[in-house]
Formats: C-alpha cells, structure tokens, sequence
C-alpha cells in the first residue's frame, strides 16, 4: 500500500498539478475535508502538502493551517505549493515560519537542491510552483526532492 501525503489546504493548482505529481512519486494523496481532522489525518502521512494560494476549500489561511499542524504533529515534513515562483513566495514563508516560531530553511526545486540534507526535515519548508510543474527538466527535479522530503 502507498504512504499517503496529506492535502492540508487543498486548492485547485494542488488537485491538478500536485496530485498527479504525488501519485507518480509513489503517494496516495488524501485530500483533508475538515481542519479538525488534520492532526489525526497528518500523523497518518508521509508528509503534508499546504498551499500558499489566497482562497481554498478549507478556509483556512496557510499560517492557520501550518500553525495547527506543527502543535499536533510537529515533526512530519512540509510541502507548501503556490502558482507564483520561489523569489515571490520567499518572503511569505520567511513570515509564515516565524509566526511559528521555525527556523526554517527554504528550498525551492533546483539541480543542486536535489539531494539536500535538509530534506526530510521538519523545519525544512520545500517549495514548488506551478512553473516547476510546467517544466519537464524540473518537474523531475521536484520528484526527486518530493521523494526525499517525504521519506
């Protein structure tokens, strides 16, 4: 049976971009439904993905989201996904990891990235847009950050 990967904050982009990218590295994306099903349903996963989008099905903001999973499951790896690219996102998840109080590192899907240390590591925040979707080269990139992330 395939590890499943939680859709903490599900929205459009991750539906139909992310899911497909999940379920080719080998996850079962389970989409959550109610918020107050996230820490039962996180400690069940691999990992979880949260989107940074304004809007999505839950209602929640991301920092709500990402708040509320770090007190209930501290320790499981994050995804967050977005349309816009890393150097416009950056900023967003610098106030997002100090609003929790992480000292995060960011990585965004990129060649030398790929087998960083880091990943697998809670309070590393690995990033992907829809453009490293988009992008055959760093589509796989993100694969290969995706299955280490999520070990």
């Amino acid at each position: 049976m395939a590890k499943s990967v939680l859709l903490a904050r599900p929205h459009p982009f991750i539906a139909a971009e992310m899911k497909p990218l999940l379920e080719q590295c080998g996850y079962a994306a389970v989409k959550l439904e109610n918020l107050a099903d996230l820490t039962v349903q996180a400690k069940n996963s691999a990992g979880v993905v949260i989107s940074l989008a304004v809007s999505s099905s839950l209602g929640e903001t991301a920092a709500d989201v990402f708040t509320r999973l770090r007190q209930g499951v501290p320790r499981i790896p994050v995804l967050f996904a977005a349309m816009l690219p890393l150097d416009k996102a950056q900023s967003s998840l610098e106030r997002l990891a100090k609003q929790a109080g992480v000292q995060a590192t960011i990585l965004g899907v990129a060649a030398g990235n790929a087998n960083a240390a880091a990943l697998g590591n809670p309070n590393t925040f690995l990033y992907i847009s829809k453009d490293d979707l988009a992008d055959p080269a760093r589509r796989a990139i993100a694969s290969r950050m995706v299955q280490r992330h999520f070990r």
